[in-house]
């Protein structure tokens, strides 16, 4: 299958691509030719017999379980917590604070 200039040009504004003059000016056929090759990959792609082939949902075979989102030794998260801060030039209770932006 071939891509003409028009196709190409629109995929590449839908991709938010950037183009020098040579990429998407007078002498876009440099991307027309590789939009075609692009598609041309994805023809060989579907000619693939996957019939047989069992969808695969994960690459892991046996997942295991996300461990629990708790500190492992509070006393040592709370002391890194208070040296952290005390190297802030402005806090405010447990925050630091900064300058309003808006």
């Amino acid at each position: 299958m071939t891509v003409d200039k028009k196709a190409a040009l629109a995929a590449a504004e839908l991709a938010r691509l950037e183009l020098s003059p040579e990429e998407g000016g007078e002498l876009g056929e440099k991307l027309v030719e590789d939009f075609t090759k692009i598609v041309g990959y994805m023809d060989i792609l579907n000619e693939i017999d996957t019939s047989l082939v069992e969808p695969l949902y994960s690459p892991m075979t046996d997942p295991e379980e996300p461990r629990k989102d708790v500190p492992r030794d509070e006393e040592a998260g709370a002391e890194k917590a208070r040296s952290i801060l005390e190297k802030g030039t402005r806090v405010s209770g447990h925050f630091f604070t900064v300058p309003r932006v808006v």
